[in-house]
C-alpha cells in the first residue's frame, strides 16, 4: 500500500501559532510513505525555527526559505518544483490531516486509474481546535458554480505535470483555477469521507480577504469560460454558471467603479454611484455575451 510516494507541500508565513499541529498531523498519518516539503515565505516569526527542528528528527521533512515574500501561488510552485512523488497534496499551516487521509486518498486514486483527482468532505474547527460543523462537499461537476473541492485534496503527477504551475496572478483564486485545469484533462472524484480539520478564525486569507477573493474567483471564471460552459451544459447546469458569473460580474464592476469613484470624490452621492453602477454593468461585454446565450438556449428548450 505505501508503495507510491506522497509529496505533501506546507506554504508558511508567520505560523509559529499551529504549524506543530500540522506537522504533527502529517507525522501521525497511517500512510508513511510521504515526503513534506515546508516552504516558509520570509517569516518574521519562529515559523522558520520550528520547521527546521522537525526536519532535524525526521529525513522525510525537508524545508526551504523563498528569498522574497512571493504569496501562496508562487510558494506552492517553489514548494513542487523539488516534489518527487507520485501524488500531490498541500496544507495549511493552520489546518490539519486525519490520521487515515493520505492512506484514504492514494487508495481512491491506486483503485481509479482514470481519475487525476480526488477530495474528501472536513471538518470546521474554531481557533483552539474545537469543532463548529462538518462539511459535507458537492460533486465535482458543481465546480462551474463555486469551488466544491475544499481544502482535502490529491492528484496525480501526471495531472500536475500536464496543468502546469499555479496561476500568481490568481492568488486567493490559485485553487479554484487549478481545480478546473486539472478537470480540462482528467477526471475530478469527490469521496464522502471526512479526513481533515479546517481552522476557521479571524486571521485567515478566507475571512480577511472575501473582496478580493471575490474578484480573483471572477478572473478564474473569465480564464476558464468556454470550458465550464462546455462541461456545465454537459451536466445541465449551464443557468448555475451564468448566475455564478454574473454574480461574480457584478462584484467587479461594483468594486472597481467605487474605488474609482471615491478616489474622485470620497462625497459622491449614493443614488448616483447606484445608477453609475448599473449602467457600467449593463454596457459590458461579458453581460452582453450572457444574456445572448440565455436567450440562445431557452430558445432550444
Amino acid at each position: 500500500m505505501d508503495k507510491k510516494k506522497v509529496s505533501i507541500i506546507l506554504p508558511v508565513y508567520d505560523g509559529q501559532k499551529h504549524i506543530t499541529n500540522a506537522i504533527n498531523s502529517i507525522l501521525n498519518q497511517t500512510y508513511s510513505n510521504w515526503e513534506l516539503i515546508i516552504v516558509n515565505d520570509c517569516s518574521t516569526d519562529n515559523t522558520l525555527q520550528i520547521a527546521e527542528k522537525f526536519a532535524q528528527t525526521d529525513s522525510r521533512i525537508k524545508v526551504y526559505s523563498n528569498e522574497r515574500n512571493l504569496k501562496l501561488p508562487m510558494t506552492l510552485n517553489a514548494g513542487f518544483r523539488h516534489a518527487t512523488g507520485d501524488y500531490f497534496t498541500w496544507t495549511s499551516d493552520d489546518n490539519m490531516f486525519k490520521p487515515e487521509a493520505i492512506e484514504v486518498l492514494v487508495d481512491y486514486l491506486e483503485k481509479n486509474s482514470n481519475v487525476s483527482m480526488v477530495y474528501s468532505d472536513y471538518t470546521d474547527i474554531d481557533v483552539d481546535g474545537n469543532v463548529l460543523k462538518e462539511i459535507r462537499l458537492w460533486d465535482a461537476k458543481y465546480l462551474v458554480t463555486g469551488n466544491v473541492c475544499g481544502a482535502c485534496f490529491m492528484y496525480t503527477a501526471e495531472a500536475a505535470a500536464r496543468v502546469g504551475e499555479y496561476d500568481a496572478n490568481l492568488f486567493l483564486a490559485e485553487d479554484y483555477d487549478y481545480w478546473i485545469r486539472i478537470a480540462r484533462y482528467g477526471k475530478v472524484c469527490h469521496i464522502d469521507k471526512n479526513l481533515y480539520l479546517y481552522r476557521k478564525h479571524d486571521e485567515s486569507l478566507t475571512e480577511t480577504k472575501k473582496t478580493s477573493i471575490n474578484l480573483q474567483t471572477y478572473k478564474a471564471i473569465e480564464k476558464n469560460f468556454l470550458f465550464m460552459y462546455v462541461w456545465a451544459k454537459e451536466n445541465n447546469l449551464q443557468f448555475q454558471l451564468f448566475d455564478h458569473m454574473m454574480k461574480r460580474i457584478s462584484g467587479n464592476e461594483i468594486a472597481e467603479i467605487k474605488q474609482r469613484l471615491l478616489s474622485v470624490n470620497p462625497g459622491y452621492k449614493r443614488h448616483l454611484f447606484k445608477k453609475h453602477v448599473k449602467a457600467r454593468i449593463r454596457g459590458s461585454f461579458y453581460w452582453h455575451c450572457l444574456r445572448r446565450l440565455k436567450g440562445i438556449l431557452q430558445k432550444d428548450g
